[in-house]
């Protein structure tokens, strides 16, 4: 079995790339490399075991935006799907969720819990929520409802929201 990574390893990994670094172009130089702007936005959960770049098998220079939390939840990143929307003028919007999420393996009252026992007393836990999920599909459902009521999303977008379940074992997406 290998040992867990520690910081040092990995920036000295990144100095060692850093001396024959390929620079990106920047937002405004992109069109004159013909390059496409990201036209995807997709919201993943941050599990280690999962890579979009992998199960979606991108290849280099294929600009898509991820946004990765617990579980892939829209409601934290709803700020920043708005933010970067209005920055790249997104096309479709991929929501996938996984088999296997550690949001199946906890409950939204065991890390309150937890937590409160960490912090006596404060009462901002009560109001947290931690992505914990019991049904895989019905949380992709869900967060498609959230981005549908939002008023703040564009009519455009909301009509290229496409809901999935990676099964982690097949790697296979299947729609929601």
């Amino acid at each position: 079995m290998s040992s867990p990574l520690i910081v040092s390893e990995i920036i000295e990994r990144n100095n060692e790339l850093a001396k024959s670094w390929t620079p990106w172009p920047l937002f405004s130089e992109i069109a004159a490399f013909g390059m496409a702007s990201p036209s995807i936005l997709i919201t993943t959960c941050a599990d280690p075991r999962l890579n979009p770049v992998d199960f979606l098998g991108l290849k280099p220079g294929e600009l898509v935006v991820t946004v990765r939390n617990v579980n892939g939840h829209i409601a934290p990143n709803l700020n920043d799907i708005l933010a970067l929307d209005v920055l790249l003028g997104f096309k479709e919007i991929l929501i996938v969720h996984h088999t296997d999420c550690g949001a199946t393996h906890f409950k939204e009252d065991q890390v309150k819990g937890i937590l409160s026992e960490r912090a006596p007393g404060n009462k901002e836990v009560a109001f947290m929520q931690f992505g914990a999920i019991g049904d895989v599909p019905l949380s992709v459902r869900d967060d498609i409802a959230i981005l549908k009521a939002s008023p703040l999303v564009r009519k455009e977008l909301l009509e290229n929201v496409h809901g999935y379940v990676l099964d982690i074992k097949t790697g296979k997406l299947s729609p929601v």
